[in-house]
């Protein structure tokens, strides 16, 4: 289908004809000849790109929204239909394509056709002032210049290359007092190569016939070459007297397929006014404009490769599958005397000072000054102090059984001695039972199911993420999800051992 094919050509020489239009806009301080160098540039870059974009690697670029794949549905099973050759399909698109073209070519094929009739059937010029107007002028160009009459000819054009043709009227002729004019504007056209430039606008109008942008640049293109044609010529004839010429020729009739001096009545004014100004038009640089034409052309390499296409869509979430847990039996806790005597067991030691550390300390409180004000609670600390240190020698001499007499329990004995009075109870273990009661061998039975089944579907859907007709993210997605049921039967298989070995 040339659909997909033409909207990339719209959109892409509508950013081509913008730049080129916008910088034309730019220069508009500037001489006329820079701006035709800008807007020649785009119509270069118009017959540049169909070629591009056929040759050039794309270059994806991912803006447009993402695509969600289509789950995969079952489709019902269809009778064939008996097989009926089918009618070959007419693109309409493409013939109103080739329609619009051919009328943009037969129109400029038509107008070549007619030049050329004129040309054939025109006769040299033969008036001596328009003779040494024309050989004067055509001296710096080192090409072949003809300059011929038709009665045809409405206003002065030219055409060709090499040799160039100036094609005047019997009535221009007469006048021999706008030779110079005439003249000095014709063979700008011929110096700037604007017959050919006129020609390549043509055919980026056969080829983007359907971009409004494309007529724009072409006509614009067309008034700046005019303009820079009256610039080029006011340097050679005095301002007053080509004001004059256009006055002459406004409202004539040109040819289609050549440069002409024609100036309508609507451009009569603006031109008249420009070649009037006082101030003079500085020439413009050929490297600029050299560098002017042959930007936008490279610049349209890139925007050729371009290819806008879908963002990668996000992977499919892993399905999260719960299973039903029974929920566990309360442990079983020790009898209150067990757990006391665990208590007591577990308990922190006091922390003790070092032996070798107390005698030290003992001494060291001897050595306080004696010039501290003593107190009442002061005086009687030191008694205080050598009675527990004594307590303290004599709990380290009878290490088990009841304190000595006078000697308070440290938190060891007391809790030695709690145990000891405590019955020989052995305390029961701590364990997580599982289940308990007749329905064990059941409930185990149910998760070994549950297990099997797991395993089956993890075995499907790893066989789904081996099939390489798939795409790799919905292949790493069944992966996930086989992985995942993996796992949780072999938690519910491990919960069924557990209870087996519990009861």
């Amino acid at each position: 289908m040339i659909a997909p094919l033409l909207i990339e050509l719209g959109w892409k020489s509508a950013l081509a004809c913008a730049v080129a239009l916008l910088a034309s806009q730019a220069l508009r301080g500037r001489p006329a000849a820079q701006r035709v160098a800008m807007l020649r540039a785009g119509i270069a870059a118009l017959l540049l790109l169909p070629l591009l974009i056929l040759t050039v690697p794309a270059l994806e670029i991912a803006v447009l929204p993402a695509v969600a794949p289509l789950p995969d549905l079952p489709l019902a099973e269809i009778a064939p239909a008996p097989a009926v050759p089918e009618a070959p399909e007419i693109d309409w698109l493409a013939l109103a394509y080739a329609a619009g073209a051919g009328i943009v070519l037969l129109r400029l094929a038509i107008g070549l056709a007619m030049l050329h009739r004129w040309t054939r059937h025109a006769v040299p010029a033969s008036n001596r002032v328009w003779l040494e107007a024309i050989a004067r002028a055509a001296e710096p160009l080192k090409r072949p210049v003809r300059l011929l009459v038709s009665p045809r000819i409405a206003s002065p054009l030219s055409l060709g290359i090499a040799p160039a043709t100036i094609l005047i009227g019997p009535e221009t002729e007469r006048c021999a007092d706008r030779a110079a004019a005439v003249i000095a504007h014709e063979i700008a056209h011929v110096r700037r190569f604007d017959w050919p430039a006129m020609l390549a606008a043509r055919l980026a109008l056969a080829l983007f016939w359907f971009n409004p942008l494309a007529w724009l640049l072409a006509a614009e293109l067309g008034r700046q070459t005019e303009l820079a044609a009256d610039e080029d010529a006011v340097r050679h004839v005095a301002r007053a007297d080509y004001a004059q010429a256009l006055l002459a020729v406004a409202g004539g009739g040109g040819a289609h397929g050549a440069c002409g001096m024609a100036v309508t009545r609507s451009a009569l004014a603006r031109r008249i006014r420009r070649v009037l100004d006082a101030t003079p038009a500085r020439p413009a640089s050929g490297l600029l404009c050299t560098a002017l034409i042959g930007c936008i052309p490279l610049g349209i390499a890139p925007l050729a490769a371009m290819q806008l296409v879908p963002a990668p869509a996000a992977p499919m979430p892993a399905p999260m599958l719960k299973t039903r847990q029974q929920a566990p039996s309360p442990a079983r806790m020790p009898a209150p005397e067990a757990q006391a005597a665990q208590e007591a067991v577990a308990a922190p030691r006091p922390r003790r000072l070092p032996l070798k550390r107390m005698p030290a300390v003992a001494a060291r409180l001897k050595t306080l000054p004696a010039t501290a004000p003593e107190t009442e609670a002061s005086a009687g600390f030191a008694p205080r102090f050598e009675a527990r240190m004594a307590r303290w020698r004599k709990s380290l001499r009878v290490p088990d059984g009841p304190p000595a007499p006078g000697v308070e329990a440290t938190g060891l004995r007391r809790a030695k001695a709690s145990l000891a009075a405590q019955p020989a109870t052995k305390p029961l273990p701590v364990k997580t039972v599982w289940s308990a009661g007749p329905d064990a061998r059941a409930q185990e039975a149910q998760r070994m199911a549950a297990a099997s089944q797991l395993r089956a579907q993890a075995q499907s859907y790893r066989n789904q993420a081996r099939d390489e007709s798939l795409s790799p993210d919905i292949r790493q997605s069944y992966g996930k999800v086989a992985e995942s049921l993996r796992d949780n039967a072999d938690r519910l298989e491990q919960q069924a051992k557990q209870m087996k070995t519990g009861f």
